[in-house]
């Protein structure tokens, strides 16, 4: 049995087709991730079970998977709180196998696909739980302990280090752990390498040293022509003396002629020096008034992406009252008022259940009215951006912020708003708003920003 292979053939193709739509990228920069991601976390799985522990835990997560997703890909995308389960579920496998690799694995795996790094971030949120699900069946068909599972999980390292791009080995530690004999042939390039580079330094310490020893012998050289010039240079010294004498007599009787000069050359620089002032001060007028335009022109040029309107969909956005500060309110507010400033909006009345992507309650109708908002102006684009307070740790607080991000999208989605027209990004405690002393700092520092993308 290969896992790296039935992976490819049972999920790969499906779950690159959906999440390609979901996440707004090409299928094919999709199904190349994957086909990197899933052997990188198996080779982590398979690492964590080497040991009775590691075993222990990868077989209880495993076990209790839903299998039957394996069969049903394509309608975990039918609703917003399915994807969103999906995704904190692998969170949780991923938090465990990568730890502070994360972020280091998510942009290599962005650069091996061609997709932008919060794709790559809800991708392997997606992976993980098919390939924990896909050991799962495997425990049940054959009856498998926590140690038969390690014994197995042991014989599929050939067919991961065939796999595996060596970009996310080398992020995820796991060169010397699939790679064997190659571990050996390296320390012995490397040998080879030293011994090369002791001969490289001894020979140029050889050449610099001859360099510096022809420095010496050309200043000695020199010195000795000195002491010979030495002798005939005083026969020199009173013509030289002479020619001086008479140079100082011209000096004196262009002396006046000098001073008319200085004060006519006085003049026109003053006359220069008032030119160019007044050259600044009229660049500083043109500066000033082309900052003018421009603001005109950004401000046109949002103004653009609300031309096209969908009048459907603006009759049936018209119909909603906002409660004051929400979203709603403040981007209706920003249309109307001639898209004076910069366009950012924060949720007010958005709320996620606590450590978690999962929005809460009744609190998800703010963002149905984003996309109420999107439906009708059909050519503006957002980006949602998540962030924490600074309580925990920093790569937990990073990923929970790109997941609460994802959810709202994944729920602009479902509303029928297309993936390419948002973007999202996670930035953690980044930025706060407010001091995260108190209780309520913190409450203003978590939260989802939307800005519009001009």
């Amino acid at each position: 049995m290969n896992l790296v292979n039935l992976l490819k053939d049972q999920v790969t193709g499906a779950l690159a087709g959906q999440a390609a739509k979901f996440l707004g990228e090409s299928e094919s920069g999709v199904t190349k991730a994957l086909d990197g991601a899933f052997p990188a976390i198996l080779g982590k799985v398979i690492d964590m079970a080497s040991d009775q522990k590691g075993a222990k835990s990868i077989f209880e997560i495993a076990s209790k998977s839903d299998t039957g997703m394996l069969d049903n890909i394509g309608d975990l995308f039918g609703s917003t709180s399915k994807v969103t389960d999906l995704m904190n579920s692998g969170g949780g496998v991923l938090s465990m196998l990568l730890g502070n690799n994360m972020g280091g694995f998510i942009e290599k795996l962005a650069g091996l696909g061609g997709i932008k790094s919060g794709s790559a971030s809800s991708l392997i949120k997606m992976a993980a739980p098919f390939l924990m699900s896909m050991l799962g069946r495997h425990i049940k068909n054959k009856a498998l302990d926590a140690v038969g599972l390690g014994k197995f999980l042991g014989t599929q390292k050939s067919s991961v280090a065939g796999a595996l791009p060596g970009v996310l080995g080398n992020v995820l530690g796991l060169g010397s752990s699939f790679l064997g004999g190659a571990s050996d042939a390296g320390k012995k390039v490397v040998s080879g390498v030293s011994d090369s580079g002791k001969k490289m330094v001894e020979g140029a310490t050889g050449a610099a040293g001859n360099v510096v020893r022809g420095a010496g012998n050309v200043a000695e050289g020199a010195v000795d022509v000195g002491k010979k010039a030495g002798g005939s240079l005083l026969k020199w010294l009173l013509p030289l003396f002479l020619v001086l004498l008479a140079l100082g007599w011209l000096a004196k009787q262009g002396c006046n002629t000098g001073i008319d000069a200085l004060d006519d050359a006085a003049a026109k620089t003053v006359n220069a020096t008032e030119g160019v002032a007044s050259g600044a001060v009229d660049a500083t007028k043109n500066v000033a008034e082309g900052a003018k335009d421009m603001a005109g022109d950004a401000a046109n040029a949002v103004g653009n992406l609300f031309g096209n309107v969908n009048e459907a969909a603006k009759a049936a956005l018209d119909k909603i009252s906002f409660a004051a500060g929400s979203v709603g309110d403040q981007m209706t507010k920003y249309i109307a008022g001639g898209f004076k400033g910069d366009g950012k909006f924060q949720f007010k009345n958005l709320n996620f259940a606590s450590g978690s992507a999962t929005i809460a309650g009744t609190s998800g109708s703010e963002v149905d009215n984003l996309a109420a908002i999107l439906k009708a102006y059909e050519d503006v684009k957002i980006s949602v951006d998540g962030y924490t307070d600074s309580d925990g740790n920093a790569d937990a607080n990073l990923r929970l912020s790109q997941s609460r991000a994802d959810a709202v999208k994944a729920r602009l989605l479902v509303q029928g708003i297309a993936a390419d027209r948002i973007m999202t990004k996670g930035h953690g405690a980044a930025d706060p708003v407010a001091s995260n002393d108190t209780a309520e700092g913190k409450a203003q520092n978590r939260r989802i920003e939307v800005t519009i993308s001009k």
